[in-house]
Formats: structure tokens, C-alpha cells, sequence
């Protein structure tokens, strides 16, 4: 398919050329004129259309060999044992990866970065942007709660982020900070609480109330990220109208024992 379109295309450029020639020896000022024009645009639009395609393709195979060293590294360093690794040079290559649509973003060498890192051929600085922490400002985002009752909503509002708190009349949230890793958030509480949380997973963190006045760690407990249910879990667990409505329990129908002499049928 490709080489008759490719013969179709050199034809189509190539007859006003040639006509164009001819009209010079045979045709008339007004063909030879208007032949010109067209030979000139049909190859001007053709070197554009043919560098445009060399282009793609070029493209389309420098994409795909990246890309296919990319998802063999990590296929490779994953089944030696190195899953750590891998997804902590992922993590590092999503946070620093920009893609745009008016260059290549350098995606090769972004590749090429992350390929040597996770075969560990260079090492993953620690503290530099390819040493990507597990958690982010997203971890934070929602409703934790510990296993008392009390919870505390964080949302990106604030810088920061701003927390609201369960329970009437609390003290104003103030002084909300995070640490570089995102791993520890803290806020005070009024003039008397300072409320440290220390994340365990993305799910879970310590929690950990210090009495400011007194000096000393009044509580420690473990929040828990509230998740909601998606929607295939929500689907499967739903009743539709039908499945819904009581159905009256059908009686049973009392045969005679065969044991007790009757006659228990065909």
C-alpha cells in the first residue's frame, strides 16, 4: 500500500513539471504561464507534505525506541528485585517531565536519565529531584479521621492547605506547614495545641497532639484516610428496582413421608 501511494504522489508532483516543460517548446505565453504557477505550487506543497511525513516518521520511531527502552528497563529491573527503584525513578521522572506540543520536551534524554538510574549505573541523588518522594500535596487533600470520632478536613485552599476541624468552638487553625516530602504536616490550634501528623502510608498517619503551655505530648493516635467508594464498587453492591421489592416467602408444599405407608407418587 504504501508504494503505489508513494508512486501516485511522485506522479502527481512530477506531470506539472513536465508540462510544464513541454509548454515551453509547444504551448502558448498564457499555458506556459499558468502551467508555471502550477508546477510551482505543486511542489512547493509537495516538499512540504513529503518533509512533513519524514518528519512524522522520524518522530514516530525516536518516540518508539525511547519509549520501548523505557518499558523494558522497568519490566527488567522490576523481575530482578529492584521495584523500589523503579518506581521511585518514575515518580522522579513524572514531577520533572513537561511535555509540550513545540519541541520533543527532550524526552529522549529524560529517558535515557531514567533508564541509567533504574539499572542503578548512576546512582538517584538523595534530596535531588530524582530522589521523588511517595507522597504529595494530593495525599493530603480529604477527610481523616481517627477511631474516636474526631476528624479534621484538609483542602488546597490555603497555602499550604487549610484544615477545619470537628467539634464546636475550636480554637482558630493557624501557622499550617509541610515538609519538603510532604511526609509530616503540622498546624496549631489556638494559643495551647500544636497537631503534628507524620504519614505512614498514603492511608494512615500518626497523629500527635503537643500541650504548647504544658510542654508536653498530651495524646498520640493514628488518622485514617477516608476513601470513597468508586463507582464499579458502588455497582456492585446497588440493587435495581426489581432486585429490591419484597418478595413473599413461598410456602412450602407438605408431601406425604413415604415412610409413613403413603403413597409417595410417580
Amino acid at each position: 500500500m504504501l508504494i503505489p501511494g508513494f508512486l501516485l504522489f511522485l506522479a502527481i508532483l512530477i506531470a506539472p513539471l513536465i508540462a510544464w516543460l513541454v509548454s515551453e517548446f509547444r504551448g502558448g505565453r498564457a499555458w506556459r504561464i499558468g502551467l508555471g504557477i502550477l508546477a510551482m505550487g505543486v511542489m512547493t506543497t509537495g516538499i512540504w507534505t513529503l518533509n512533513t511525513l519524514v518528519t512524522r516518521f522520524n518522530y514516530n520511531a525516536w518516540y518508539g525506541g525511547a519509549t520501548g527502552d523505557l518499558i523494558d528497563t522497568s519490566l527488567h529491573e522490576i523481575e530482578d528485585g529492584h521495584l523500589d527503584r523503579v518506581l521511585k525513578v518514575w515518580r522522579g521522572l513524572q514531577q520533572q517531565y513537561r511535555p509540550t506540543y513545540e519541541n520533543r520536551a527532550h524526552y529522549d534524554e529524560w529517558v535515557k536519565e531514567a533508564t541509567a538510574r533504574m539499572r542503578g549505573t548512576t546512582p538517584i541523588e538523595v534530596g535531588l529531584a530524582w530522589d521523588a518522594s511517595i507522597f504529595g500535596p494530593a495525599t493530603w487533600l480529604g477527610h481523616w479521621e481517627d477511631g474516636f470520632g474526631y476528624w479534621i478536613v484538609i483542602s488546597g485552599i490555603g497555602r499550604p492547605f487549610s484544615v477545619l476541624q470537628s467539634g464546636q468552638r475550636r480554637a482558630q487553625v493557624h501557622d499550617v506547614s509541610v515538609s519538603p516530602d510532604f511526609r509530616v504536616l503540622k498546624f496549631k490550634e489556638g494559643d495551647q495545641w500544636l497537631h503534628t501528623l507524620t504519614l505512614k502510608n498514603k492511608y494512615e498517619a500518626s497523629y500527635e497532639w503537643v500541650d504548647l503551655q504544658k510542654g508536653t505530648v498530651w495524646e498520640t493516635r493514628t488518622a485514617y484516610k477516608l476513601i470513597r467508594a468508586t463507582d464499579a464498587q458502588k455497582a456492585m453492591t446497588q440493587q435495581d428496582g426489581t432486585a429490591n421489592q419484597s418478595q413473599p416467602i413461598r410456602p412450602a408444599t407438605n408431601h406425604p413421608s413415604a415412610a409413613a405407608g403413603a403413597d409417595p407418587g410417580p
